[in-house]
């Protein structure tokens, strides 16, 4: 049934493209590990009730708690269920069959982002190893285009990105874990290269915050004007493995508040607005809320390949929350990437094909 349904998503994918309104720029932002159960339905009604929780759960009812799911999503990410919903396409929603998923056969973070950029869900990229990666991705693949060559960035809070990208290889700009930026700077990018390195570091020395990723990754954006972006995010994944609920939603939460910074800049600066798709995403799933499973992904998590995506813009149909019966991938995404900018992705390396948008 699934090979069905993705065969038709592909066939939908291939008439969709030819009459797609292309991009110029494309934004990419991950919340690592951040379940399609809260982006559709919000706080979690074991969760937010669990008796026998380690975190607050007065502090989630008090702030992300309502009588309905549509409510809740709205209170948790709403320029999710605003913005996006009105203007752009969320997938994932598993209550309609409207599936999105890991095509890699692991489930965590190396393999899931190497999947997202590559379109390949490579079976021997499978540890979160600091190898780098000897797939190529579709930022390394434009860059080397006359109009991507030094207009392409990478931003992420853990520090494996520079491997994921391939750094070294691919002459991309990475700044990952607790890097300062280099460069030609302005005073803002200098007091947030100095920022990142007051906060705490709560989760371990590879892995800064999100507030610093984000800062240093949206002046970089409003100062350089890159064509490719990527901002990844963490603090999701890294709340959820700790137990924190609380901490969790309130980090969705934040991420979704600068996103819509990043939409808001991008469709009011000439260059960007009008021209620029923004694609939303997560690396992997993670279990259900019971058995304290929602903490827990891997191949042992029967529900961690369960994924989301949302998307808008320009090359995007203002679909919504897509209700349609089809089975999509991640994989898909690095082909999308390269469709929006009316590129074709063609490493030597297998690709799945691009989403419909």
């Amino acid at each position: 049934m699934k090979t069905r349904l993705l065969l038709l998503s592909l066939s939908t994918a291939l008439v969709s493209v030819g009459q797609m309104k292309l991009s110029e720029n494309v934004v990419v932002v991950t919340m690592d590990g951040l379940r399609w159960q809260e982006v559709f339905g919000g706080a979690d009604s074991i969760l937010s009730h669990d008796t026998a929780a380690k975190y607050s759960t007065r502090y989630v009812k008090d702030h992300f708690w309502a009588a309905t799911s549509e409510d809740r999503r709205k209170k948790l990410m709403p320029f999710f269920w605003s913005e996006v919903s009105s203007k752009g396409v969320l997938f994932g929603n598993r209550t309609y069959g409207n599936y999105f998923n890991n095509a890699n056969r692991y489930w965590f973070s190396y393999p899931g982002y190497n999947e997202i950029f590559t379109g390949f869900p490579d079976t021997t990229v499978n540890s979160n190893d600091k190898i780098p990666n000897k797939n190529e991705t579709v930022f390394e693949y434009l860059s080397k285009l006359p109009e991507y060559k030094g207009k392409a960035a990478v931003f992420g809070s853990w520090d494996v990105f520079s491997y994921i990208f391939n750094e070294k290889r691919s002459g991309l700009l990475v700044n990952d874990g607790h890097r300062d930026l280099t460069g030609d700077l302005t005073e803002k990018q200098k007091l947030f290269n100095s920022l990142q390195h007051q906060m705490p570091v709560l989760f371990h020395e590879g892995e800064r915050l999100d507030a610093a990723t984000f800062n240093i990754a949206f002046e970089f954006m409003k100062t350089k004007k890159p064509k490719l972006i990527f901002f990844g995010l963490g603090d999701t994944d890294e709340f959820a493995h700790a137990g924190q609920y609380d901490y969790y939603l309130d980090a969705a939460q934040n991420a979704d508040e600068w996103i819509a910074q990043i939409w808001n800049y991008i469709q009011s600066t000439p260059g960007y607005a009008n021209k620029t798709t923004l694609i939303i995403t997560t690396d992997h799933g993670r279990g259900l809320a019971a058995g304290s499973n929602w903490r827990h992904h891997g191949q042992r998590i029967a529900e961690a390949s369960e994924m989301w995506m949302a998307a808008i813009g320009p090359s995007v149909k203002a679909i919504g929350e897509n209700k349609q019966k089809v089975q999509l991938f991640q994989g898909q995404i690095a082909a999308t990437i390269a469709v929006i900018l009316g590129k074709e992705f063609k490493p030597s390396h297998p690709v799945l094909p691009a989403i419909p948008l």
